[in-house]
């Protein structure tokens, strides 16, 4: 009776070890997550918004066009230099911090723009975020088409906190769970290893008392093959020496090794979940928006790669291929056009001076004409760019008489469904990413090697008659954006029939 209870305490120790083993890197970890923690930066985000609110019918396609640009425009240096020196708050802010931290993005379906600024300081971040706001509805103030109106502003209670402590917290603990699961795991493998030494040589002193069964008589009573009944357990026998001979079952062994199975599933599991929780991402308000790449693509109007060479192929405006790797030939479809049918439109838009890229000295820009045709199903877009070296701040009305420098012609051809063409009513608006083409005297079309990612929206601006319709609207190319310009030429919608 002694002997049991003593061997069952011996047995109840190895996993009292294990527990303790456990519990202490568990805490051990813990306390290592947690002290990291608080040595991680803490940031404060907040949010001001503005509204582009249309002055008339045809600036209401303007409007949502304008409210990107404003988007874009309130992560651009020159605005956050200017919301920095109107605000002393930002004064001890770095200016790379202060655009790091600043994204701005529009409420699908609306012209609302939301500007969220995150920065280590609760304060600064309100005044940088209201700042910011104030500047780009001071830029609105030229508008034609939309008026550019401050809407909520930042309040130190209505800014957030970075979300990141939290996912911390939680990644620590699934992090400690996972080494006490395997600390007292490895505390119980040692363990049974050094009680297995002992116990087999124990084993073996005995089996040298036992005497070898010999099964010969059973043989051949029962040969291979000879149907008997069930035989009877095996009793132990009695050696000369006084010793028993008995069968020894180990049942422990399969539920031990089941054991450290689950509790090796359990410990893998939660690694992977504390992966995914640093891996998830934050939707931290101050990552949404563009990045300096992007950016600086926007304001050049360009792509950072070129278009590929076009293919020999000589693709029609019908066709309704969505491979985008086959470009048609350099001024394939200048010619072109959708039949209207039943319920297509084709509208035709001349607009003022764009910006497509700051020189050192002066500016180039484009003043482009766009034409479309579309039966509602299928679309054309023939863009035409006139480019000018100019020296002054902003596009000229006038650039001949400002004394610009006329430099060459782009054109460019899309059809659907690069082209994306939607309609509301008789308003239509159409963007894309145009490749431009030049037309050398004395050889054919070629292609430049740019890309324009360009936006426009055409409404009607008086009564139809005779099915054709005066029409005002706006272009935005890159950043920049222009109304149309009656005075450079035709600006109509054109209904069938």
């Amino acid at each position: 009776m002694l002997g049991a209870e003593m061997s069952t305490a011996d047995q109840s120790r190895p996993g009292r070890r294990a527990a303790v083993t456990g519990l202490v890197a568990f805490l051990a970890v813990l306390a290592a997550g947690l002290v990291l923690l608080a040595f991680q930066p803490r940031t404060t985000t907040a949010t001001a918004t503005l509204t582009v609110t249309p002055r008339t019918e045809a600036g209401a396609g303007a409007a949502l066009l304008l409210a990107d640009r404003y988007a874009a425009l309130a992560g651009s240096a020159e605005v956050l230099a200017a919301a920095q020196a109107d605000a002393p708050a930002l004064a001890e802010v770095p200016l790379a911090e202060l655009a790091e931290g600043t994204a701005a993005d529009r409420a699908p379906g609306t012209a609302t723009v939301a500007v969220r600024v995150t920065l280590p300081d609760r304060d600064a971040a309100v005044a940088a975020a209201d700042a910011v706001v104030d500047r780009l509805v001071a830029v609105g103030a030229a508008e034609d088409l939309v008026d550019v109106d401050p809407g909520r502003e930042a309040s130190p209670t209505g800014a957030s906190g970075s979300p990141a402590g939290a996912r911390w917290v939680v990644v620590a603990v699934l992090l400690a769970l996972a080494a006490g699961l395997c600390a007292g795991l490895a505390s119980t493998l040692l363990t049974g290893r050094r009680a297995a030494g002992p116990a087999a040589r124990d084993a073996g002193h005995r089996g040298t008392d036992v005497e070898e069964l010999d099964d010969l008589p059973g043989f051949r009573d029962t040969p291979p093959g000879t149907a008997t009944a069930r035989p009877a357990a095996v009793q132990p026998r009695t050696t000369g020496a006084g010793a028993t001979a008995t069968a020894v079952r180990t049942p422990g062994g399969t539920l031990s090794r089941t054991v450290l199975s689950a509790t090796t599933l359990t410990a893998a599991s939660l690694l992977v979940l504390a992966a995914v929780a640093v891996g998830a991402p934050t939707n931290r308000p101050g990552d949404v928006g563009l990045d300096a790449t992007a950016a600086d693509g926007a304001v050049t109007g360009t792509t950072a790669a070129a278009p590929a060479p076009p293919a020999p192929a000589t693709p029609t405006p019908e066709s309704e291929s969505t491979d985008a790797a086959v470009q048609p030939e350099a001024g394939a479809l200048a010619l072109s056009s959708v039949p209207l049918g039943t319920d297509g439109v084709a509208a035709t838009a001349t607009f003022g001076g764009v910006v497509l890229e700051e020189r050192a000295v002066g500016l180039t820009v484009t003043y482009p004409s766009v034409s479309l045709t579309t039966d509602g199903r299928r679309a054309l877009a023939h863009v035409r760019l006139p480019t000018y070296n100019c020296l002054t701040a902003e596009p000229p009305a006038d650039p001949v008489a400002a004394g610009c420098a006329r430099s060459i012609t782009e054109y460019a051809d899309l059809a659907s469904p690069a082209l994306q063409v939607t309609r509301d009513g008789d308003r239509i608006e159409l963007s894309g990413l145009f490749p431009t083409y030049t037309r050398p005297n004395g050889s054919a079309p070629s292609y430049t090697g740019r890309a324009y990612q360009l936006a426009a929206s055409i409404a009607p601006d008086g009564p139809r008659r005779e099915g054709t319709t005066p029409a005002a609207g706006v272009v935005r190319i890159g950043l920049d954006s222009a109304a149309t310009a009656p005075d450079r030429g035709v600006t109509r919608l054109q209904h069938p029939g």
